[in-house]
């Protein structure tokens, strides 16, 4: 009997420190929401089009536009390109623990390629640069059905 409630105990431990940390999430939010306009897609890709100083592909914009904020939590119209994602975002505390590899079954769902071996969002330090990277995966396949 003690061993199922400590057993217990410790699932609730443990899903605790591996779930978003929601108090972060909202402090970014309010963050964000207090200094910046949200952004439709259609803008905010056009913010990263300008940073990236090319077009961006409107199938990435859409896709990191809808998972970026159901992995984060984030307002994502509130994102910019130079925002750094562990410094300003909190990535790592405000999504799931496992949030990269679900980021990457949903890239190869969506475009057909597999990110899981060149992966590693610790490589990244801004947004703009993860979406360098999403942009030369996609156009290096030089295949993308849905872009």
């Amino acid at each position: 009997m003690w061993q199922a409630f400590t057993n217990f105990v410790q699932s609730l431990q443990t899903y605790a420190d591996l779930s978003p940390d929601a108090t972060i999430r909202r402090q970014v939010n309010r963050r964000l929401k207090q200094t910046r306009p949200a952004l439709t897609v259609e803008a905010w890709t056009d913010t990263f089009q300008q940073s990236l100083g090319r077009p961006m592909l409107p199938a990435l914009g859409k896709f990191l536009f809808e998972e970026l904020g159901r992995h984060s939590g984030l307002e994502v119209g509130c994102l910019r390109p130079s925002d750094r994602l562990i410094e300003d975002l909190h990535l790592p505390l405000v999504c799931w623990f496992d949030w990269p590899n679900q980021f990457c079954e949903d890239f190869l769902e969506a475009f057909q390629i597999d990110l899981s071996e060149d992966f590693d969002e610790a490589e990244f330090d801004t947004l703009q640069e993860l979406v360098t990277f999403l942009q030369e995966q996609l156009i290096s396949m030089d295949s993308c059905p849905s872009c």
